[in-house]
């Protein structure tokens, strides 16, 4: 069976059980576009026969070297070779990859003839909760990653289970930091669900996409383009967890699991949440999500000097000048809030956690 569901005016999502037909991706659209670019990852090999209904197809090999501005320009001249004449209502976009290719696809779609119709099939579980909602682009400008970008929302995004089924346990891993993201900001029935019985599989975690989904677009609504701050709370986790992906390499995902816990920490040393509360979601945390597997493997390489966090920190879209940033902390489930901090306590904080050397 499929479900479908609008959350907002602009982006419809849908659950399916397989990859939607050329008809089928019209029906999502509203309309029938002339003429469909699929733009994918040349390692998902399983799109083959799918891939013959599109004559129109771009393979690209994913990873944060996509995202690169200046490789942005090459990948520009070849699409437009292969998609010309096209006017910006007769070209839709179809992104099916993980989350940096929708990250390319975004931005390429909100530039080409000033926006063509967009339509996101994420192939990951943290994409399909995460980077396909929320409308925003972003291309790195060397080692600074997300400085280019555009608000610009998806006409649809379609996502198929079929696409998560032999998805390895490190992508389970990853989807499961994000989803406790979302559960612990929103609170609710979200946050019961997670917390009651959540097991790191695929049909756990495809049980809660819809409610992790429409939390995310509740808050997004409130603020879409970042204008009030509200929308900021999204970043949960995000601040160390940026770092540490950067630093070690580990999954997005994973990496903000552990963010969320220094977050869950730290919100505790500073007295906003009070109690036994904040030891038993950090021990749900670390004992249902595997997140002190990453710890570990982070205890068996070099740790990161204050110096390197800092430069690190520096990099972050977060900073409010050259020595503030917004840092988001939990009062209470479903009651994240922000706060400026001085790098300095940032800083502090992460030694008195261990995650810094001096």
């Amino acid at each position: 069976m499929e479900a479908s569901f609008k959350w907002d005016v602009t982006t419809k999502v849908e659950f399916l059980k397989k990859l939607p037909s050329v008809a089928r991706l019209g029906e999502a659209l509203g309309f029938m576009p002339e003429k469909v670019l699929v733009i994918y990852d040349r390692r998902l090999t399983s799109l083959g026969k799918w891939l013959g209904e599109f004559p129109l197809t771009y393979s690209l090999k994913c990873g944060e070297g996509l995202k690169d501005m200046r490789a942005f320009s090459a990948h520009i001249h070849k699409i437009f070779k292969l998609v010309t004449p096209f006017s910006g209502r007769s070209l839709c976009v179809v992104a099916v990859g993980g989350g940096t290719l929708g990250d390319f696809a975004g931005f390429l779609s909100s530039v080409l003839k000033r926006g063509v119709p967009l339509v996101h099939v994420p192939t990951t579980l943290l994409a399909a909760m995460d980077s396909s909602h929320g409308g925003k682009t972003a291309l790195n400008v060397g080692s600074f990653k997300n400085q280019i970008g555009t608000y610009y929302p998806a006409n649809a995004v379609l996502i198929v289970k079929s696409l998560f089924e032999n998805l390895p346990q490190l992508q389970l891993q990853s989807a499961s930091g994000e989803l406790a993201k979302m559960a612990l900001v929103a609170g609710g029935e979200l946050y019961r669900k997670f917390f009651d019985a959540f097991k790191m599989d695929l049909e756990h975690i495809w049980e809660l996409l819809p409610d992790a989904i429409a939390a995310k677009y509740k808050i997004v609504e409130k603020d879409p383009f970042e204008a009030t701050g509200e929308r900021q709370i999204l970043n949960f986790g995000h601040t160390l967890g940026h770092a540490l992906e950067s630093y070690y390499g580990i999954p997005h995902g994973v990496a903000v699991g552990e963010g969320i816990i220094f977050a869950l920490n730290w919100s505790a040393h500073q007295g906003f949440l009070r109690g036994d509360e904040p030891r038993h979601l950090v021990q749900f945390l670390e004992r249902s999500t595997s997140f002190l597997g990453a710890k570990n493997f982070v205890r068996q390489h070099r740790t990161m000097s204050r110096s390197r966090l800092s430069k690190l920190i520096m990099e972050d879209k977060k900073l409010t000048d050259a020595r503030h940033l917004n840092f988001v902390f939990l009062e209470k489930v479903g009651t994240p809030f922000r706060k400026v901090v001085t790098i300095e306590s940032l800083l502090a904080e992460s030694r008195r956690q261990g995650w810094t050397s001096r």
